[in-house]
């Protein structure tokens, strides 16, 4: 397997990391700041499209097949690093859209079933992870494996030579490898140009820590979320604002956000607001981009997946792997 240079430190680029590190290749990743700090942190965790029939088939794909591995990858990971990502089946119970004409489409057309619910639909498959975890494992994991990481160092250009990329320059230093894979995303178009439209959205979210255990399930309503962790905590989210690199938040914002848990269950009703974050989810005009370059060799992209990344990472790192391994 040849060498590979990975640019991003997210949930993608660690799961390509780790990926190509098992499959033999030495692999470099670089960061502009710290591993997992930022869209893949500030989430929440949700191993599924939200509305998966607002989604394509591709992505979809992708998502089942991640799905279908995440508990055995957590437990692997649990092995290796010590570190439990908290996988946990708490299952989603969807207030809305499941009854519109497109979700009753999507849903006879992959065999999907719920249980009816008093406050709406039970999807009683759909699992989570404590992100932040999960993305500590996979550094320590793929640090075990060889795999070696440049934190805050941006990478500035790619290194271009005939219509193929050779590596790419970071800190006024060359680095070359066979390929190099974008999984930068929200800053991915830094590197691509205009050619991938990859562009920022913000969301807010909040952590609140009841006094007593409220819910059982992640709890989805017009968008916005609630999802109960393993200590209790229940994380609320999350906004979209198309507003460029501004990862401030407001006081107005969390209120909303309270608002809205307390709507759903009235005990939440002045609970107190632990924590207060944003991230960058990184939007496409089109599809998420998992492919080769269109046009210079031996560039990959890895990026574009909004709000699905971490429910996309471990197929679209084995994609990415294929293409590679195809074209070598």
């Amino acid at each position: 397997m040849s060498d590979c240079l990975i640019v991003g430190g997210g949930v993608i680029g660690l799961m390509n990391a780790r990926v190509l590190a098992l499959s033999g290749a030495k692999v470099t990743l670089f960061d502009q700041s710290e591993c997992g700090k930022e869209s893949s942190w500030a989430g929440g965790g949700i191993i599924s499209p939200l509305y998966p029939w607002m989604y394509s088939d591709f992505l979809n794909e992708m998502s089942f097949k991640s799905q279908a591995i995440y508990q055995n990858l957590c437990a692997q990971l649990l092995e290796s690093t010590g570190i439990d990502s908290e996988y946990l089946r708490s299952g989603l119970l969807m207030m809305d859209e499941y009854d519109s004409l497109a979700a009753v489409a999507w849903l006879k057309k992959n065999k999907i079933s719920y249980k009816k619910h008093t406050q709406g639909a039970l999807f009683t498959e759909v699992a989570q992870v404590r992100n932040p975890r999960l993305l500590k494992a996979l550094k320590a994991d793929i640090i075990a494996l060889g795999v070696e990481i440049i934190e805050h160092s941006k990478v500035d250009n790619l290194i271009i030579d005939n219509e193929a990329v050779r590596g790419i320059v970071a800190k006024n230093k060359r680095y070359f490898a066979d390929n190099t894979i974008i999984c930068a995303g929200a800053w991915s178009s830094f590197l691509l140009g205009s050619e991938y439209n990859i562009f920022p959205i913000k969301g807010q979210m909040i952590v609140l820590k009841p006094r007593v255990n409220v819910i059982e399930n992640i709890v989805l309503d017009k968008g916005r979320y609630l999802i109960p962790r393993k200590d209790g905590s229940i994380l609320v989210g999350s906004t979209t604002e198309d507003v460029g690199f501004d990862k401030s938040t407001d006081e107005q914002t969390a209120i909303e956000l309270l608002e809205f848990a307390s709507s759903r269950f009235a005990i939440l009703d002045g609970a107190n607001i632990e924590h207060h974050w944003a991230g960058f989810r990184p939007a496409s005009k089109a599809d998420v981009v998992v492919s080769k370059h269109q046009s210079l060799q031996n560039l990959y992209i890895n990026s574009g997946h909004f709000r699905n990344g971490l429910n996309t990472a471990p197929e679209s790192a084995n994609i990415i792997l294929g293409l590679i391994s195809n074209a070598n």
